[in-house]
């Protein structure tokens, strides 16, 4: 029974290739830089890549923050690594494109995403009913629900603060059955002498940290608001292979370097980052009394 829904979501994304699942770089400060499709990339906001196999690395005093195709933000804190191991998706349902910080995410999706060391926010939309995401650290495993969470990891530790939501923490991947944490909770976990498992300690989240948490977090859920995803048809055989469209400037990133995965090498489809334009806001004209009629 514990494989269960694991299985069933396996089964479900196994019905129909999806399209390969994206990430959009929503804000870039500072040097980083960004491993896709077997080429390396300086950080650049604005422009969108195949997630699955992307390498994130930031240095002192950089940061960047992302959205998934799946609508899930994630900022990356200075001096962190985040290895995007797994991220899939099924087809979008029908007329659920997906809109900026949209509720609910627009399909099914799996993702497995690992933290090779330092701190990263997430802040989710609602997963839908067999979808799964999974942050690992060097010392733990956390099973993400929904919800805004704070992972902060080193060769020693990890520290989980859950803003809010639903996680589960494992002590590695041998802790089978892990800790549910419930909002405003820290889970710590350390590592362990050689052959034994890292211990599990939870706590209220210090008044002290919580800003550091709760800074991280705002930024990935504010990063939700800058991108919309929409389902369009591939192109012609023919023009699968011209070379990426390039974005002006120094680092040539392309807006979609070429890559394939296991969810897109079938599908008829492909998903494109569309950045939102805030509305223009109105124009009040003032109208001095002295050229008023009758005065």
């Amino acid at each position: 029974m514990v494989v269960a829904p694991d299985a069933f979501a396996q089964r479900q994304l196994g019905k129909k290739k999806g399209p390969t699942s994206k990430i959009y770089l929503a804000e870039a400060i500072g040097d980083s830089e960004i491993q896709t499709g077997g080429k390396i990339y300086a950080a650049r906001q604005a422009t969108a890549f195949d997630a699955p196999g992307t390498v994130i690395e930031t240095t002192a005093g950089a940061h960047t923050a992302f959205v998934y195709s799946n609508g899930t933000g994630m900022f990356v804190d200075e001096n962190t690594r985040v290895e995007i191991s797994r991220f899939v998706q099924e087809p979008f349902q029908p007329d659920r494109n997906s809109p900026a910080d949209a509720p609910y995410e627009p399909s099914i999706s799996q993702s497995d995403v690992h933290v090779a060391h330092g701190a990263v926010g997430v802040c989710t939309s609602q997963l839908v009913s067999g979808s799964s995401m999974s942050y690992s650290t060097p010392q733990a495993v956390v099973n993400i629900r929904g919800g805004k969470v704070s992972i902060e990891t080193n060769a020693n530790e990890t520290i989980i603060d859950l803003l809010e939501g639903d996680i589960t923490v494992r002590g590695g991947s041998k802790d089978i059955g892990g800790q549910i944490l419930r909002p405003g909770e820290r889970a710590v976990v350390r590592a362990a002498p050689a052959g034994l498992p890292p211990s599990v300690t939870i706590s209220r989240i210090p008044p002290e940290a919580m800003q550091a948490s709760d800074e991280r977090v705002s930024v990935a859920c504010n990063a939700k608001k800058t991108v919309t995803f929409e389902i369009i048809e591939r192109k012609a055989e023919e023009g699968l292979d011209s070379p990426p469209a390039s974005t002006s400037g120094e680092t040539g990133t392309p807006a979609v370097p070429p890559a394939d995965d296991e969810a897109g090498a079938e599908s008829t489809q492909e998903i494109v980052a569309k950045p939102t334009v805030p509305s223009a806001p109105p124009i009040n004209i003032v109208i001095s009394p002295d050229r008023l009629p009758g005065t």
